[in-house]
């Protein structure tokens, strides 16, 4: 299930002004506090903005692919991200603690994903063949390693163009291809037809194919 945030303000069809201003200045307050408190390890505090930001760890936990992660690990990453964040942020940041966390969430899977890459590529050079050879040394030249190590670094290149696809793409891409779902789980769990579906994979794949184009 995917989490939608509220938004920050609500406003005044009546008078035409934003009757959520002061809303908001209260809850940047009131997070302020929050934050402060978590920083020195009240628990009520940090569950408190765990409880807030969690829709947020979701959407991006399910945006992500790490092999060998299940959804449930993906999430419970992005936890522990959003908890260091609020150690580390600075209160007197010009930037607001949600984008902060946010980028943090990120950074930690995008890191994930390049030390899975280099793991298994470096992994899978030194393996054993069936006549118990390790691959590197079947690679006839440093041209053949060459080549090798340029595929691994594709896959860099392939996650970092992901990342340049909207969310829907992103999401289309990553349930399709990465967790391998049908299109029909997709579509049901973004609550759209199959069709469109179908039609926003085909716009992902053309546009990830287009940066990766440009990309080279």
């Amino acid at each position: 299930m995917r989490y939608k945030f509220k938004p920050d303000y609500i406003m005044d069809k009546h008078s035409g002004e934003t009757a959520g201003e002061n809303h908001s200045l209260l809850k940047k307050i009131e997070l302020e506090n929050l934050l402060s408190r978590a920083k020195i390890r009240d628990k009520t505090a940090l569950d408190e903005i765990c409880r807030r930001f969690d829709g947020m760890v979701v959407n991006l936990a399910s945006s992500f692919y790490i092999e060998g992660y299940t959804l449930e690990d993906m999430v419970q990453e992005g936890r522990l991200s959003l908890i260091k964040a609020v150690y580390k942020y600075d209160m007197n940041s010009k930037y607001h603690f949600s984008t902060y966390a946010a980028a943090a969430v990120k950074k930690n899977f995008y890191s994930k994903i390049r030390n899975s890459i280099k793991r298994k590529f470096c992994c899978s050079l030194y393996s054993i063949t069936e006549d118990g050879i390790r691959f590197i040394d079947t690679l006839k030249s440093d041209e053949d390693i060459e080549e090798y190590l340029i595929l691994g670094q594709q896959y860099d290149e392939l996650w970092r163009a992901v990342g340049e696809l909207s969310d829907k793409e992103k999401s289309a891409v990553v349930w399709y291809y990465m967790w391998e779902a049908s299109l029909k789980e997709y579509a049901l769990s973004q609550k759209i037809s199959y069709k469109a579906a179908a039609a926003r994979k085909r716009r992902a794949v053309t546009r990830l194919k287009d940066i990766m184009n440009s990309a080279g």
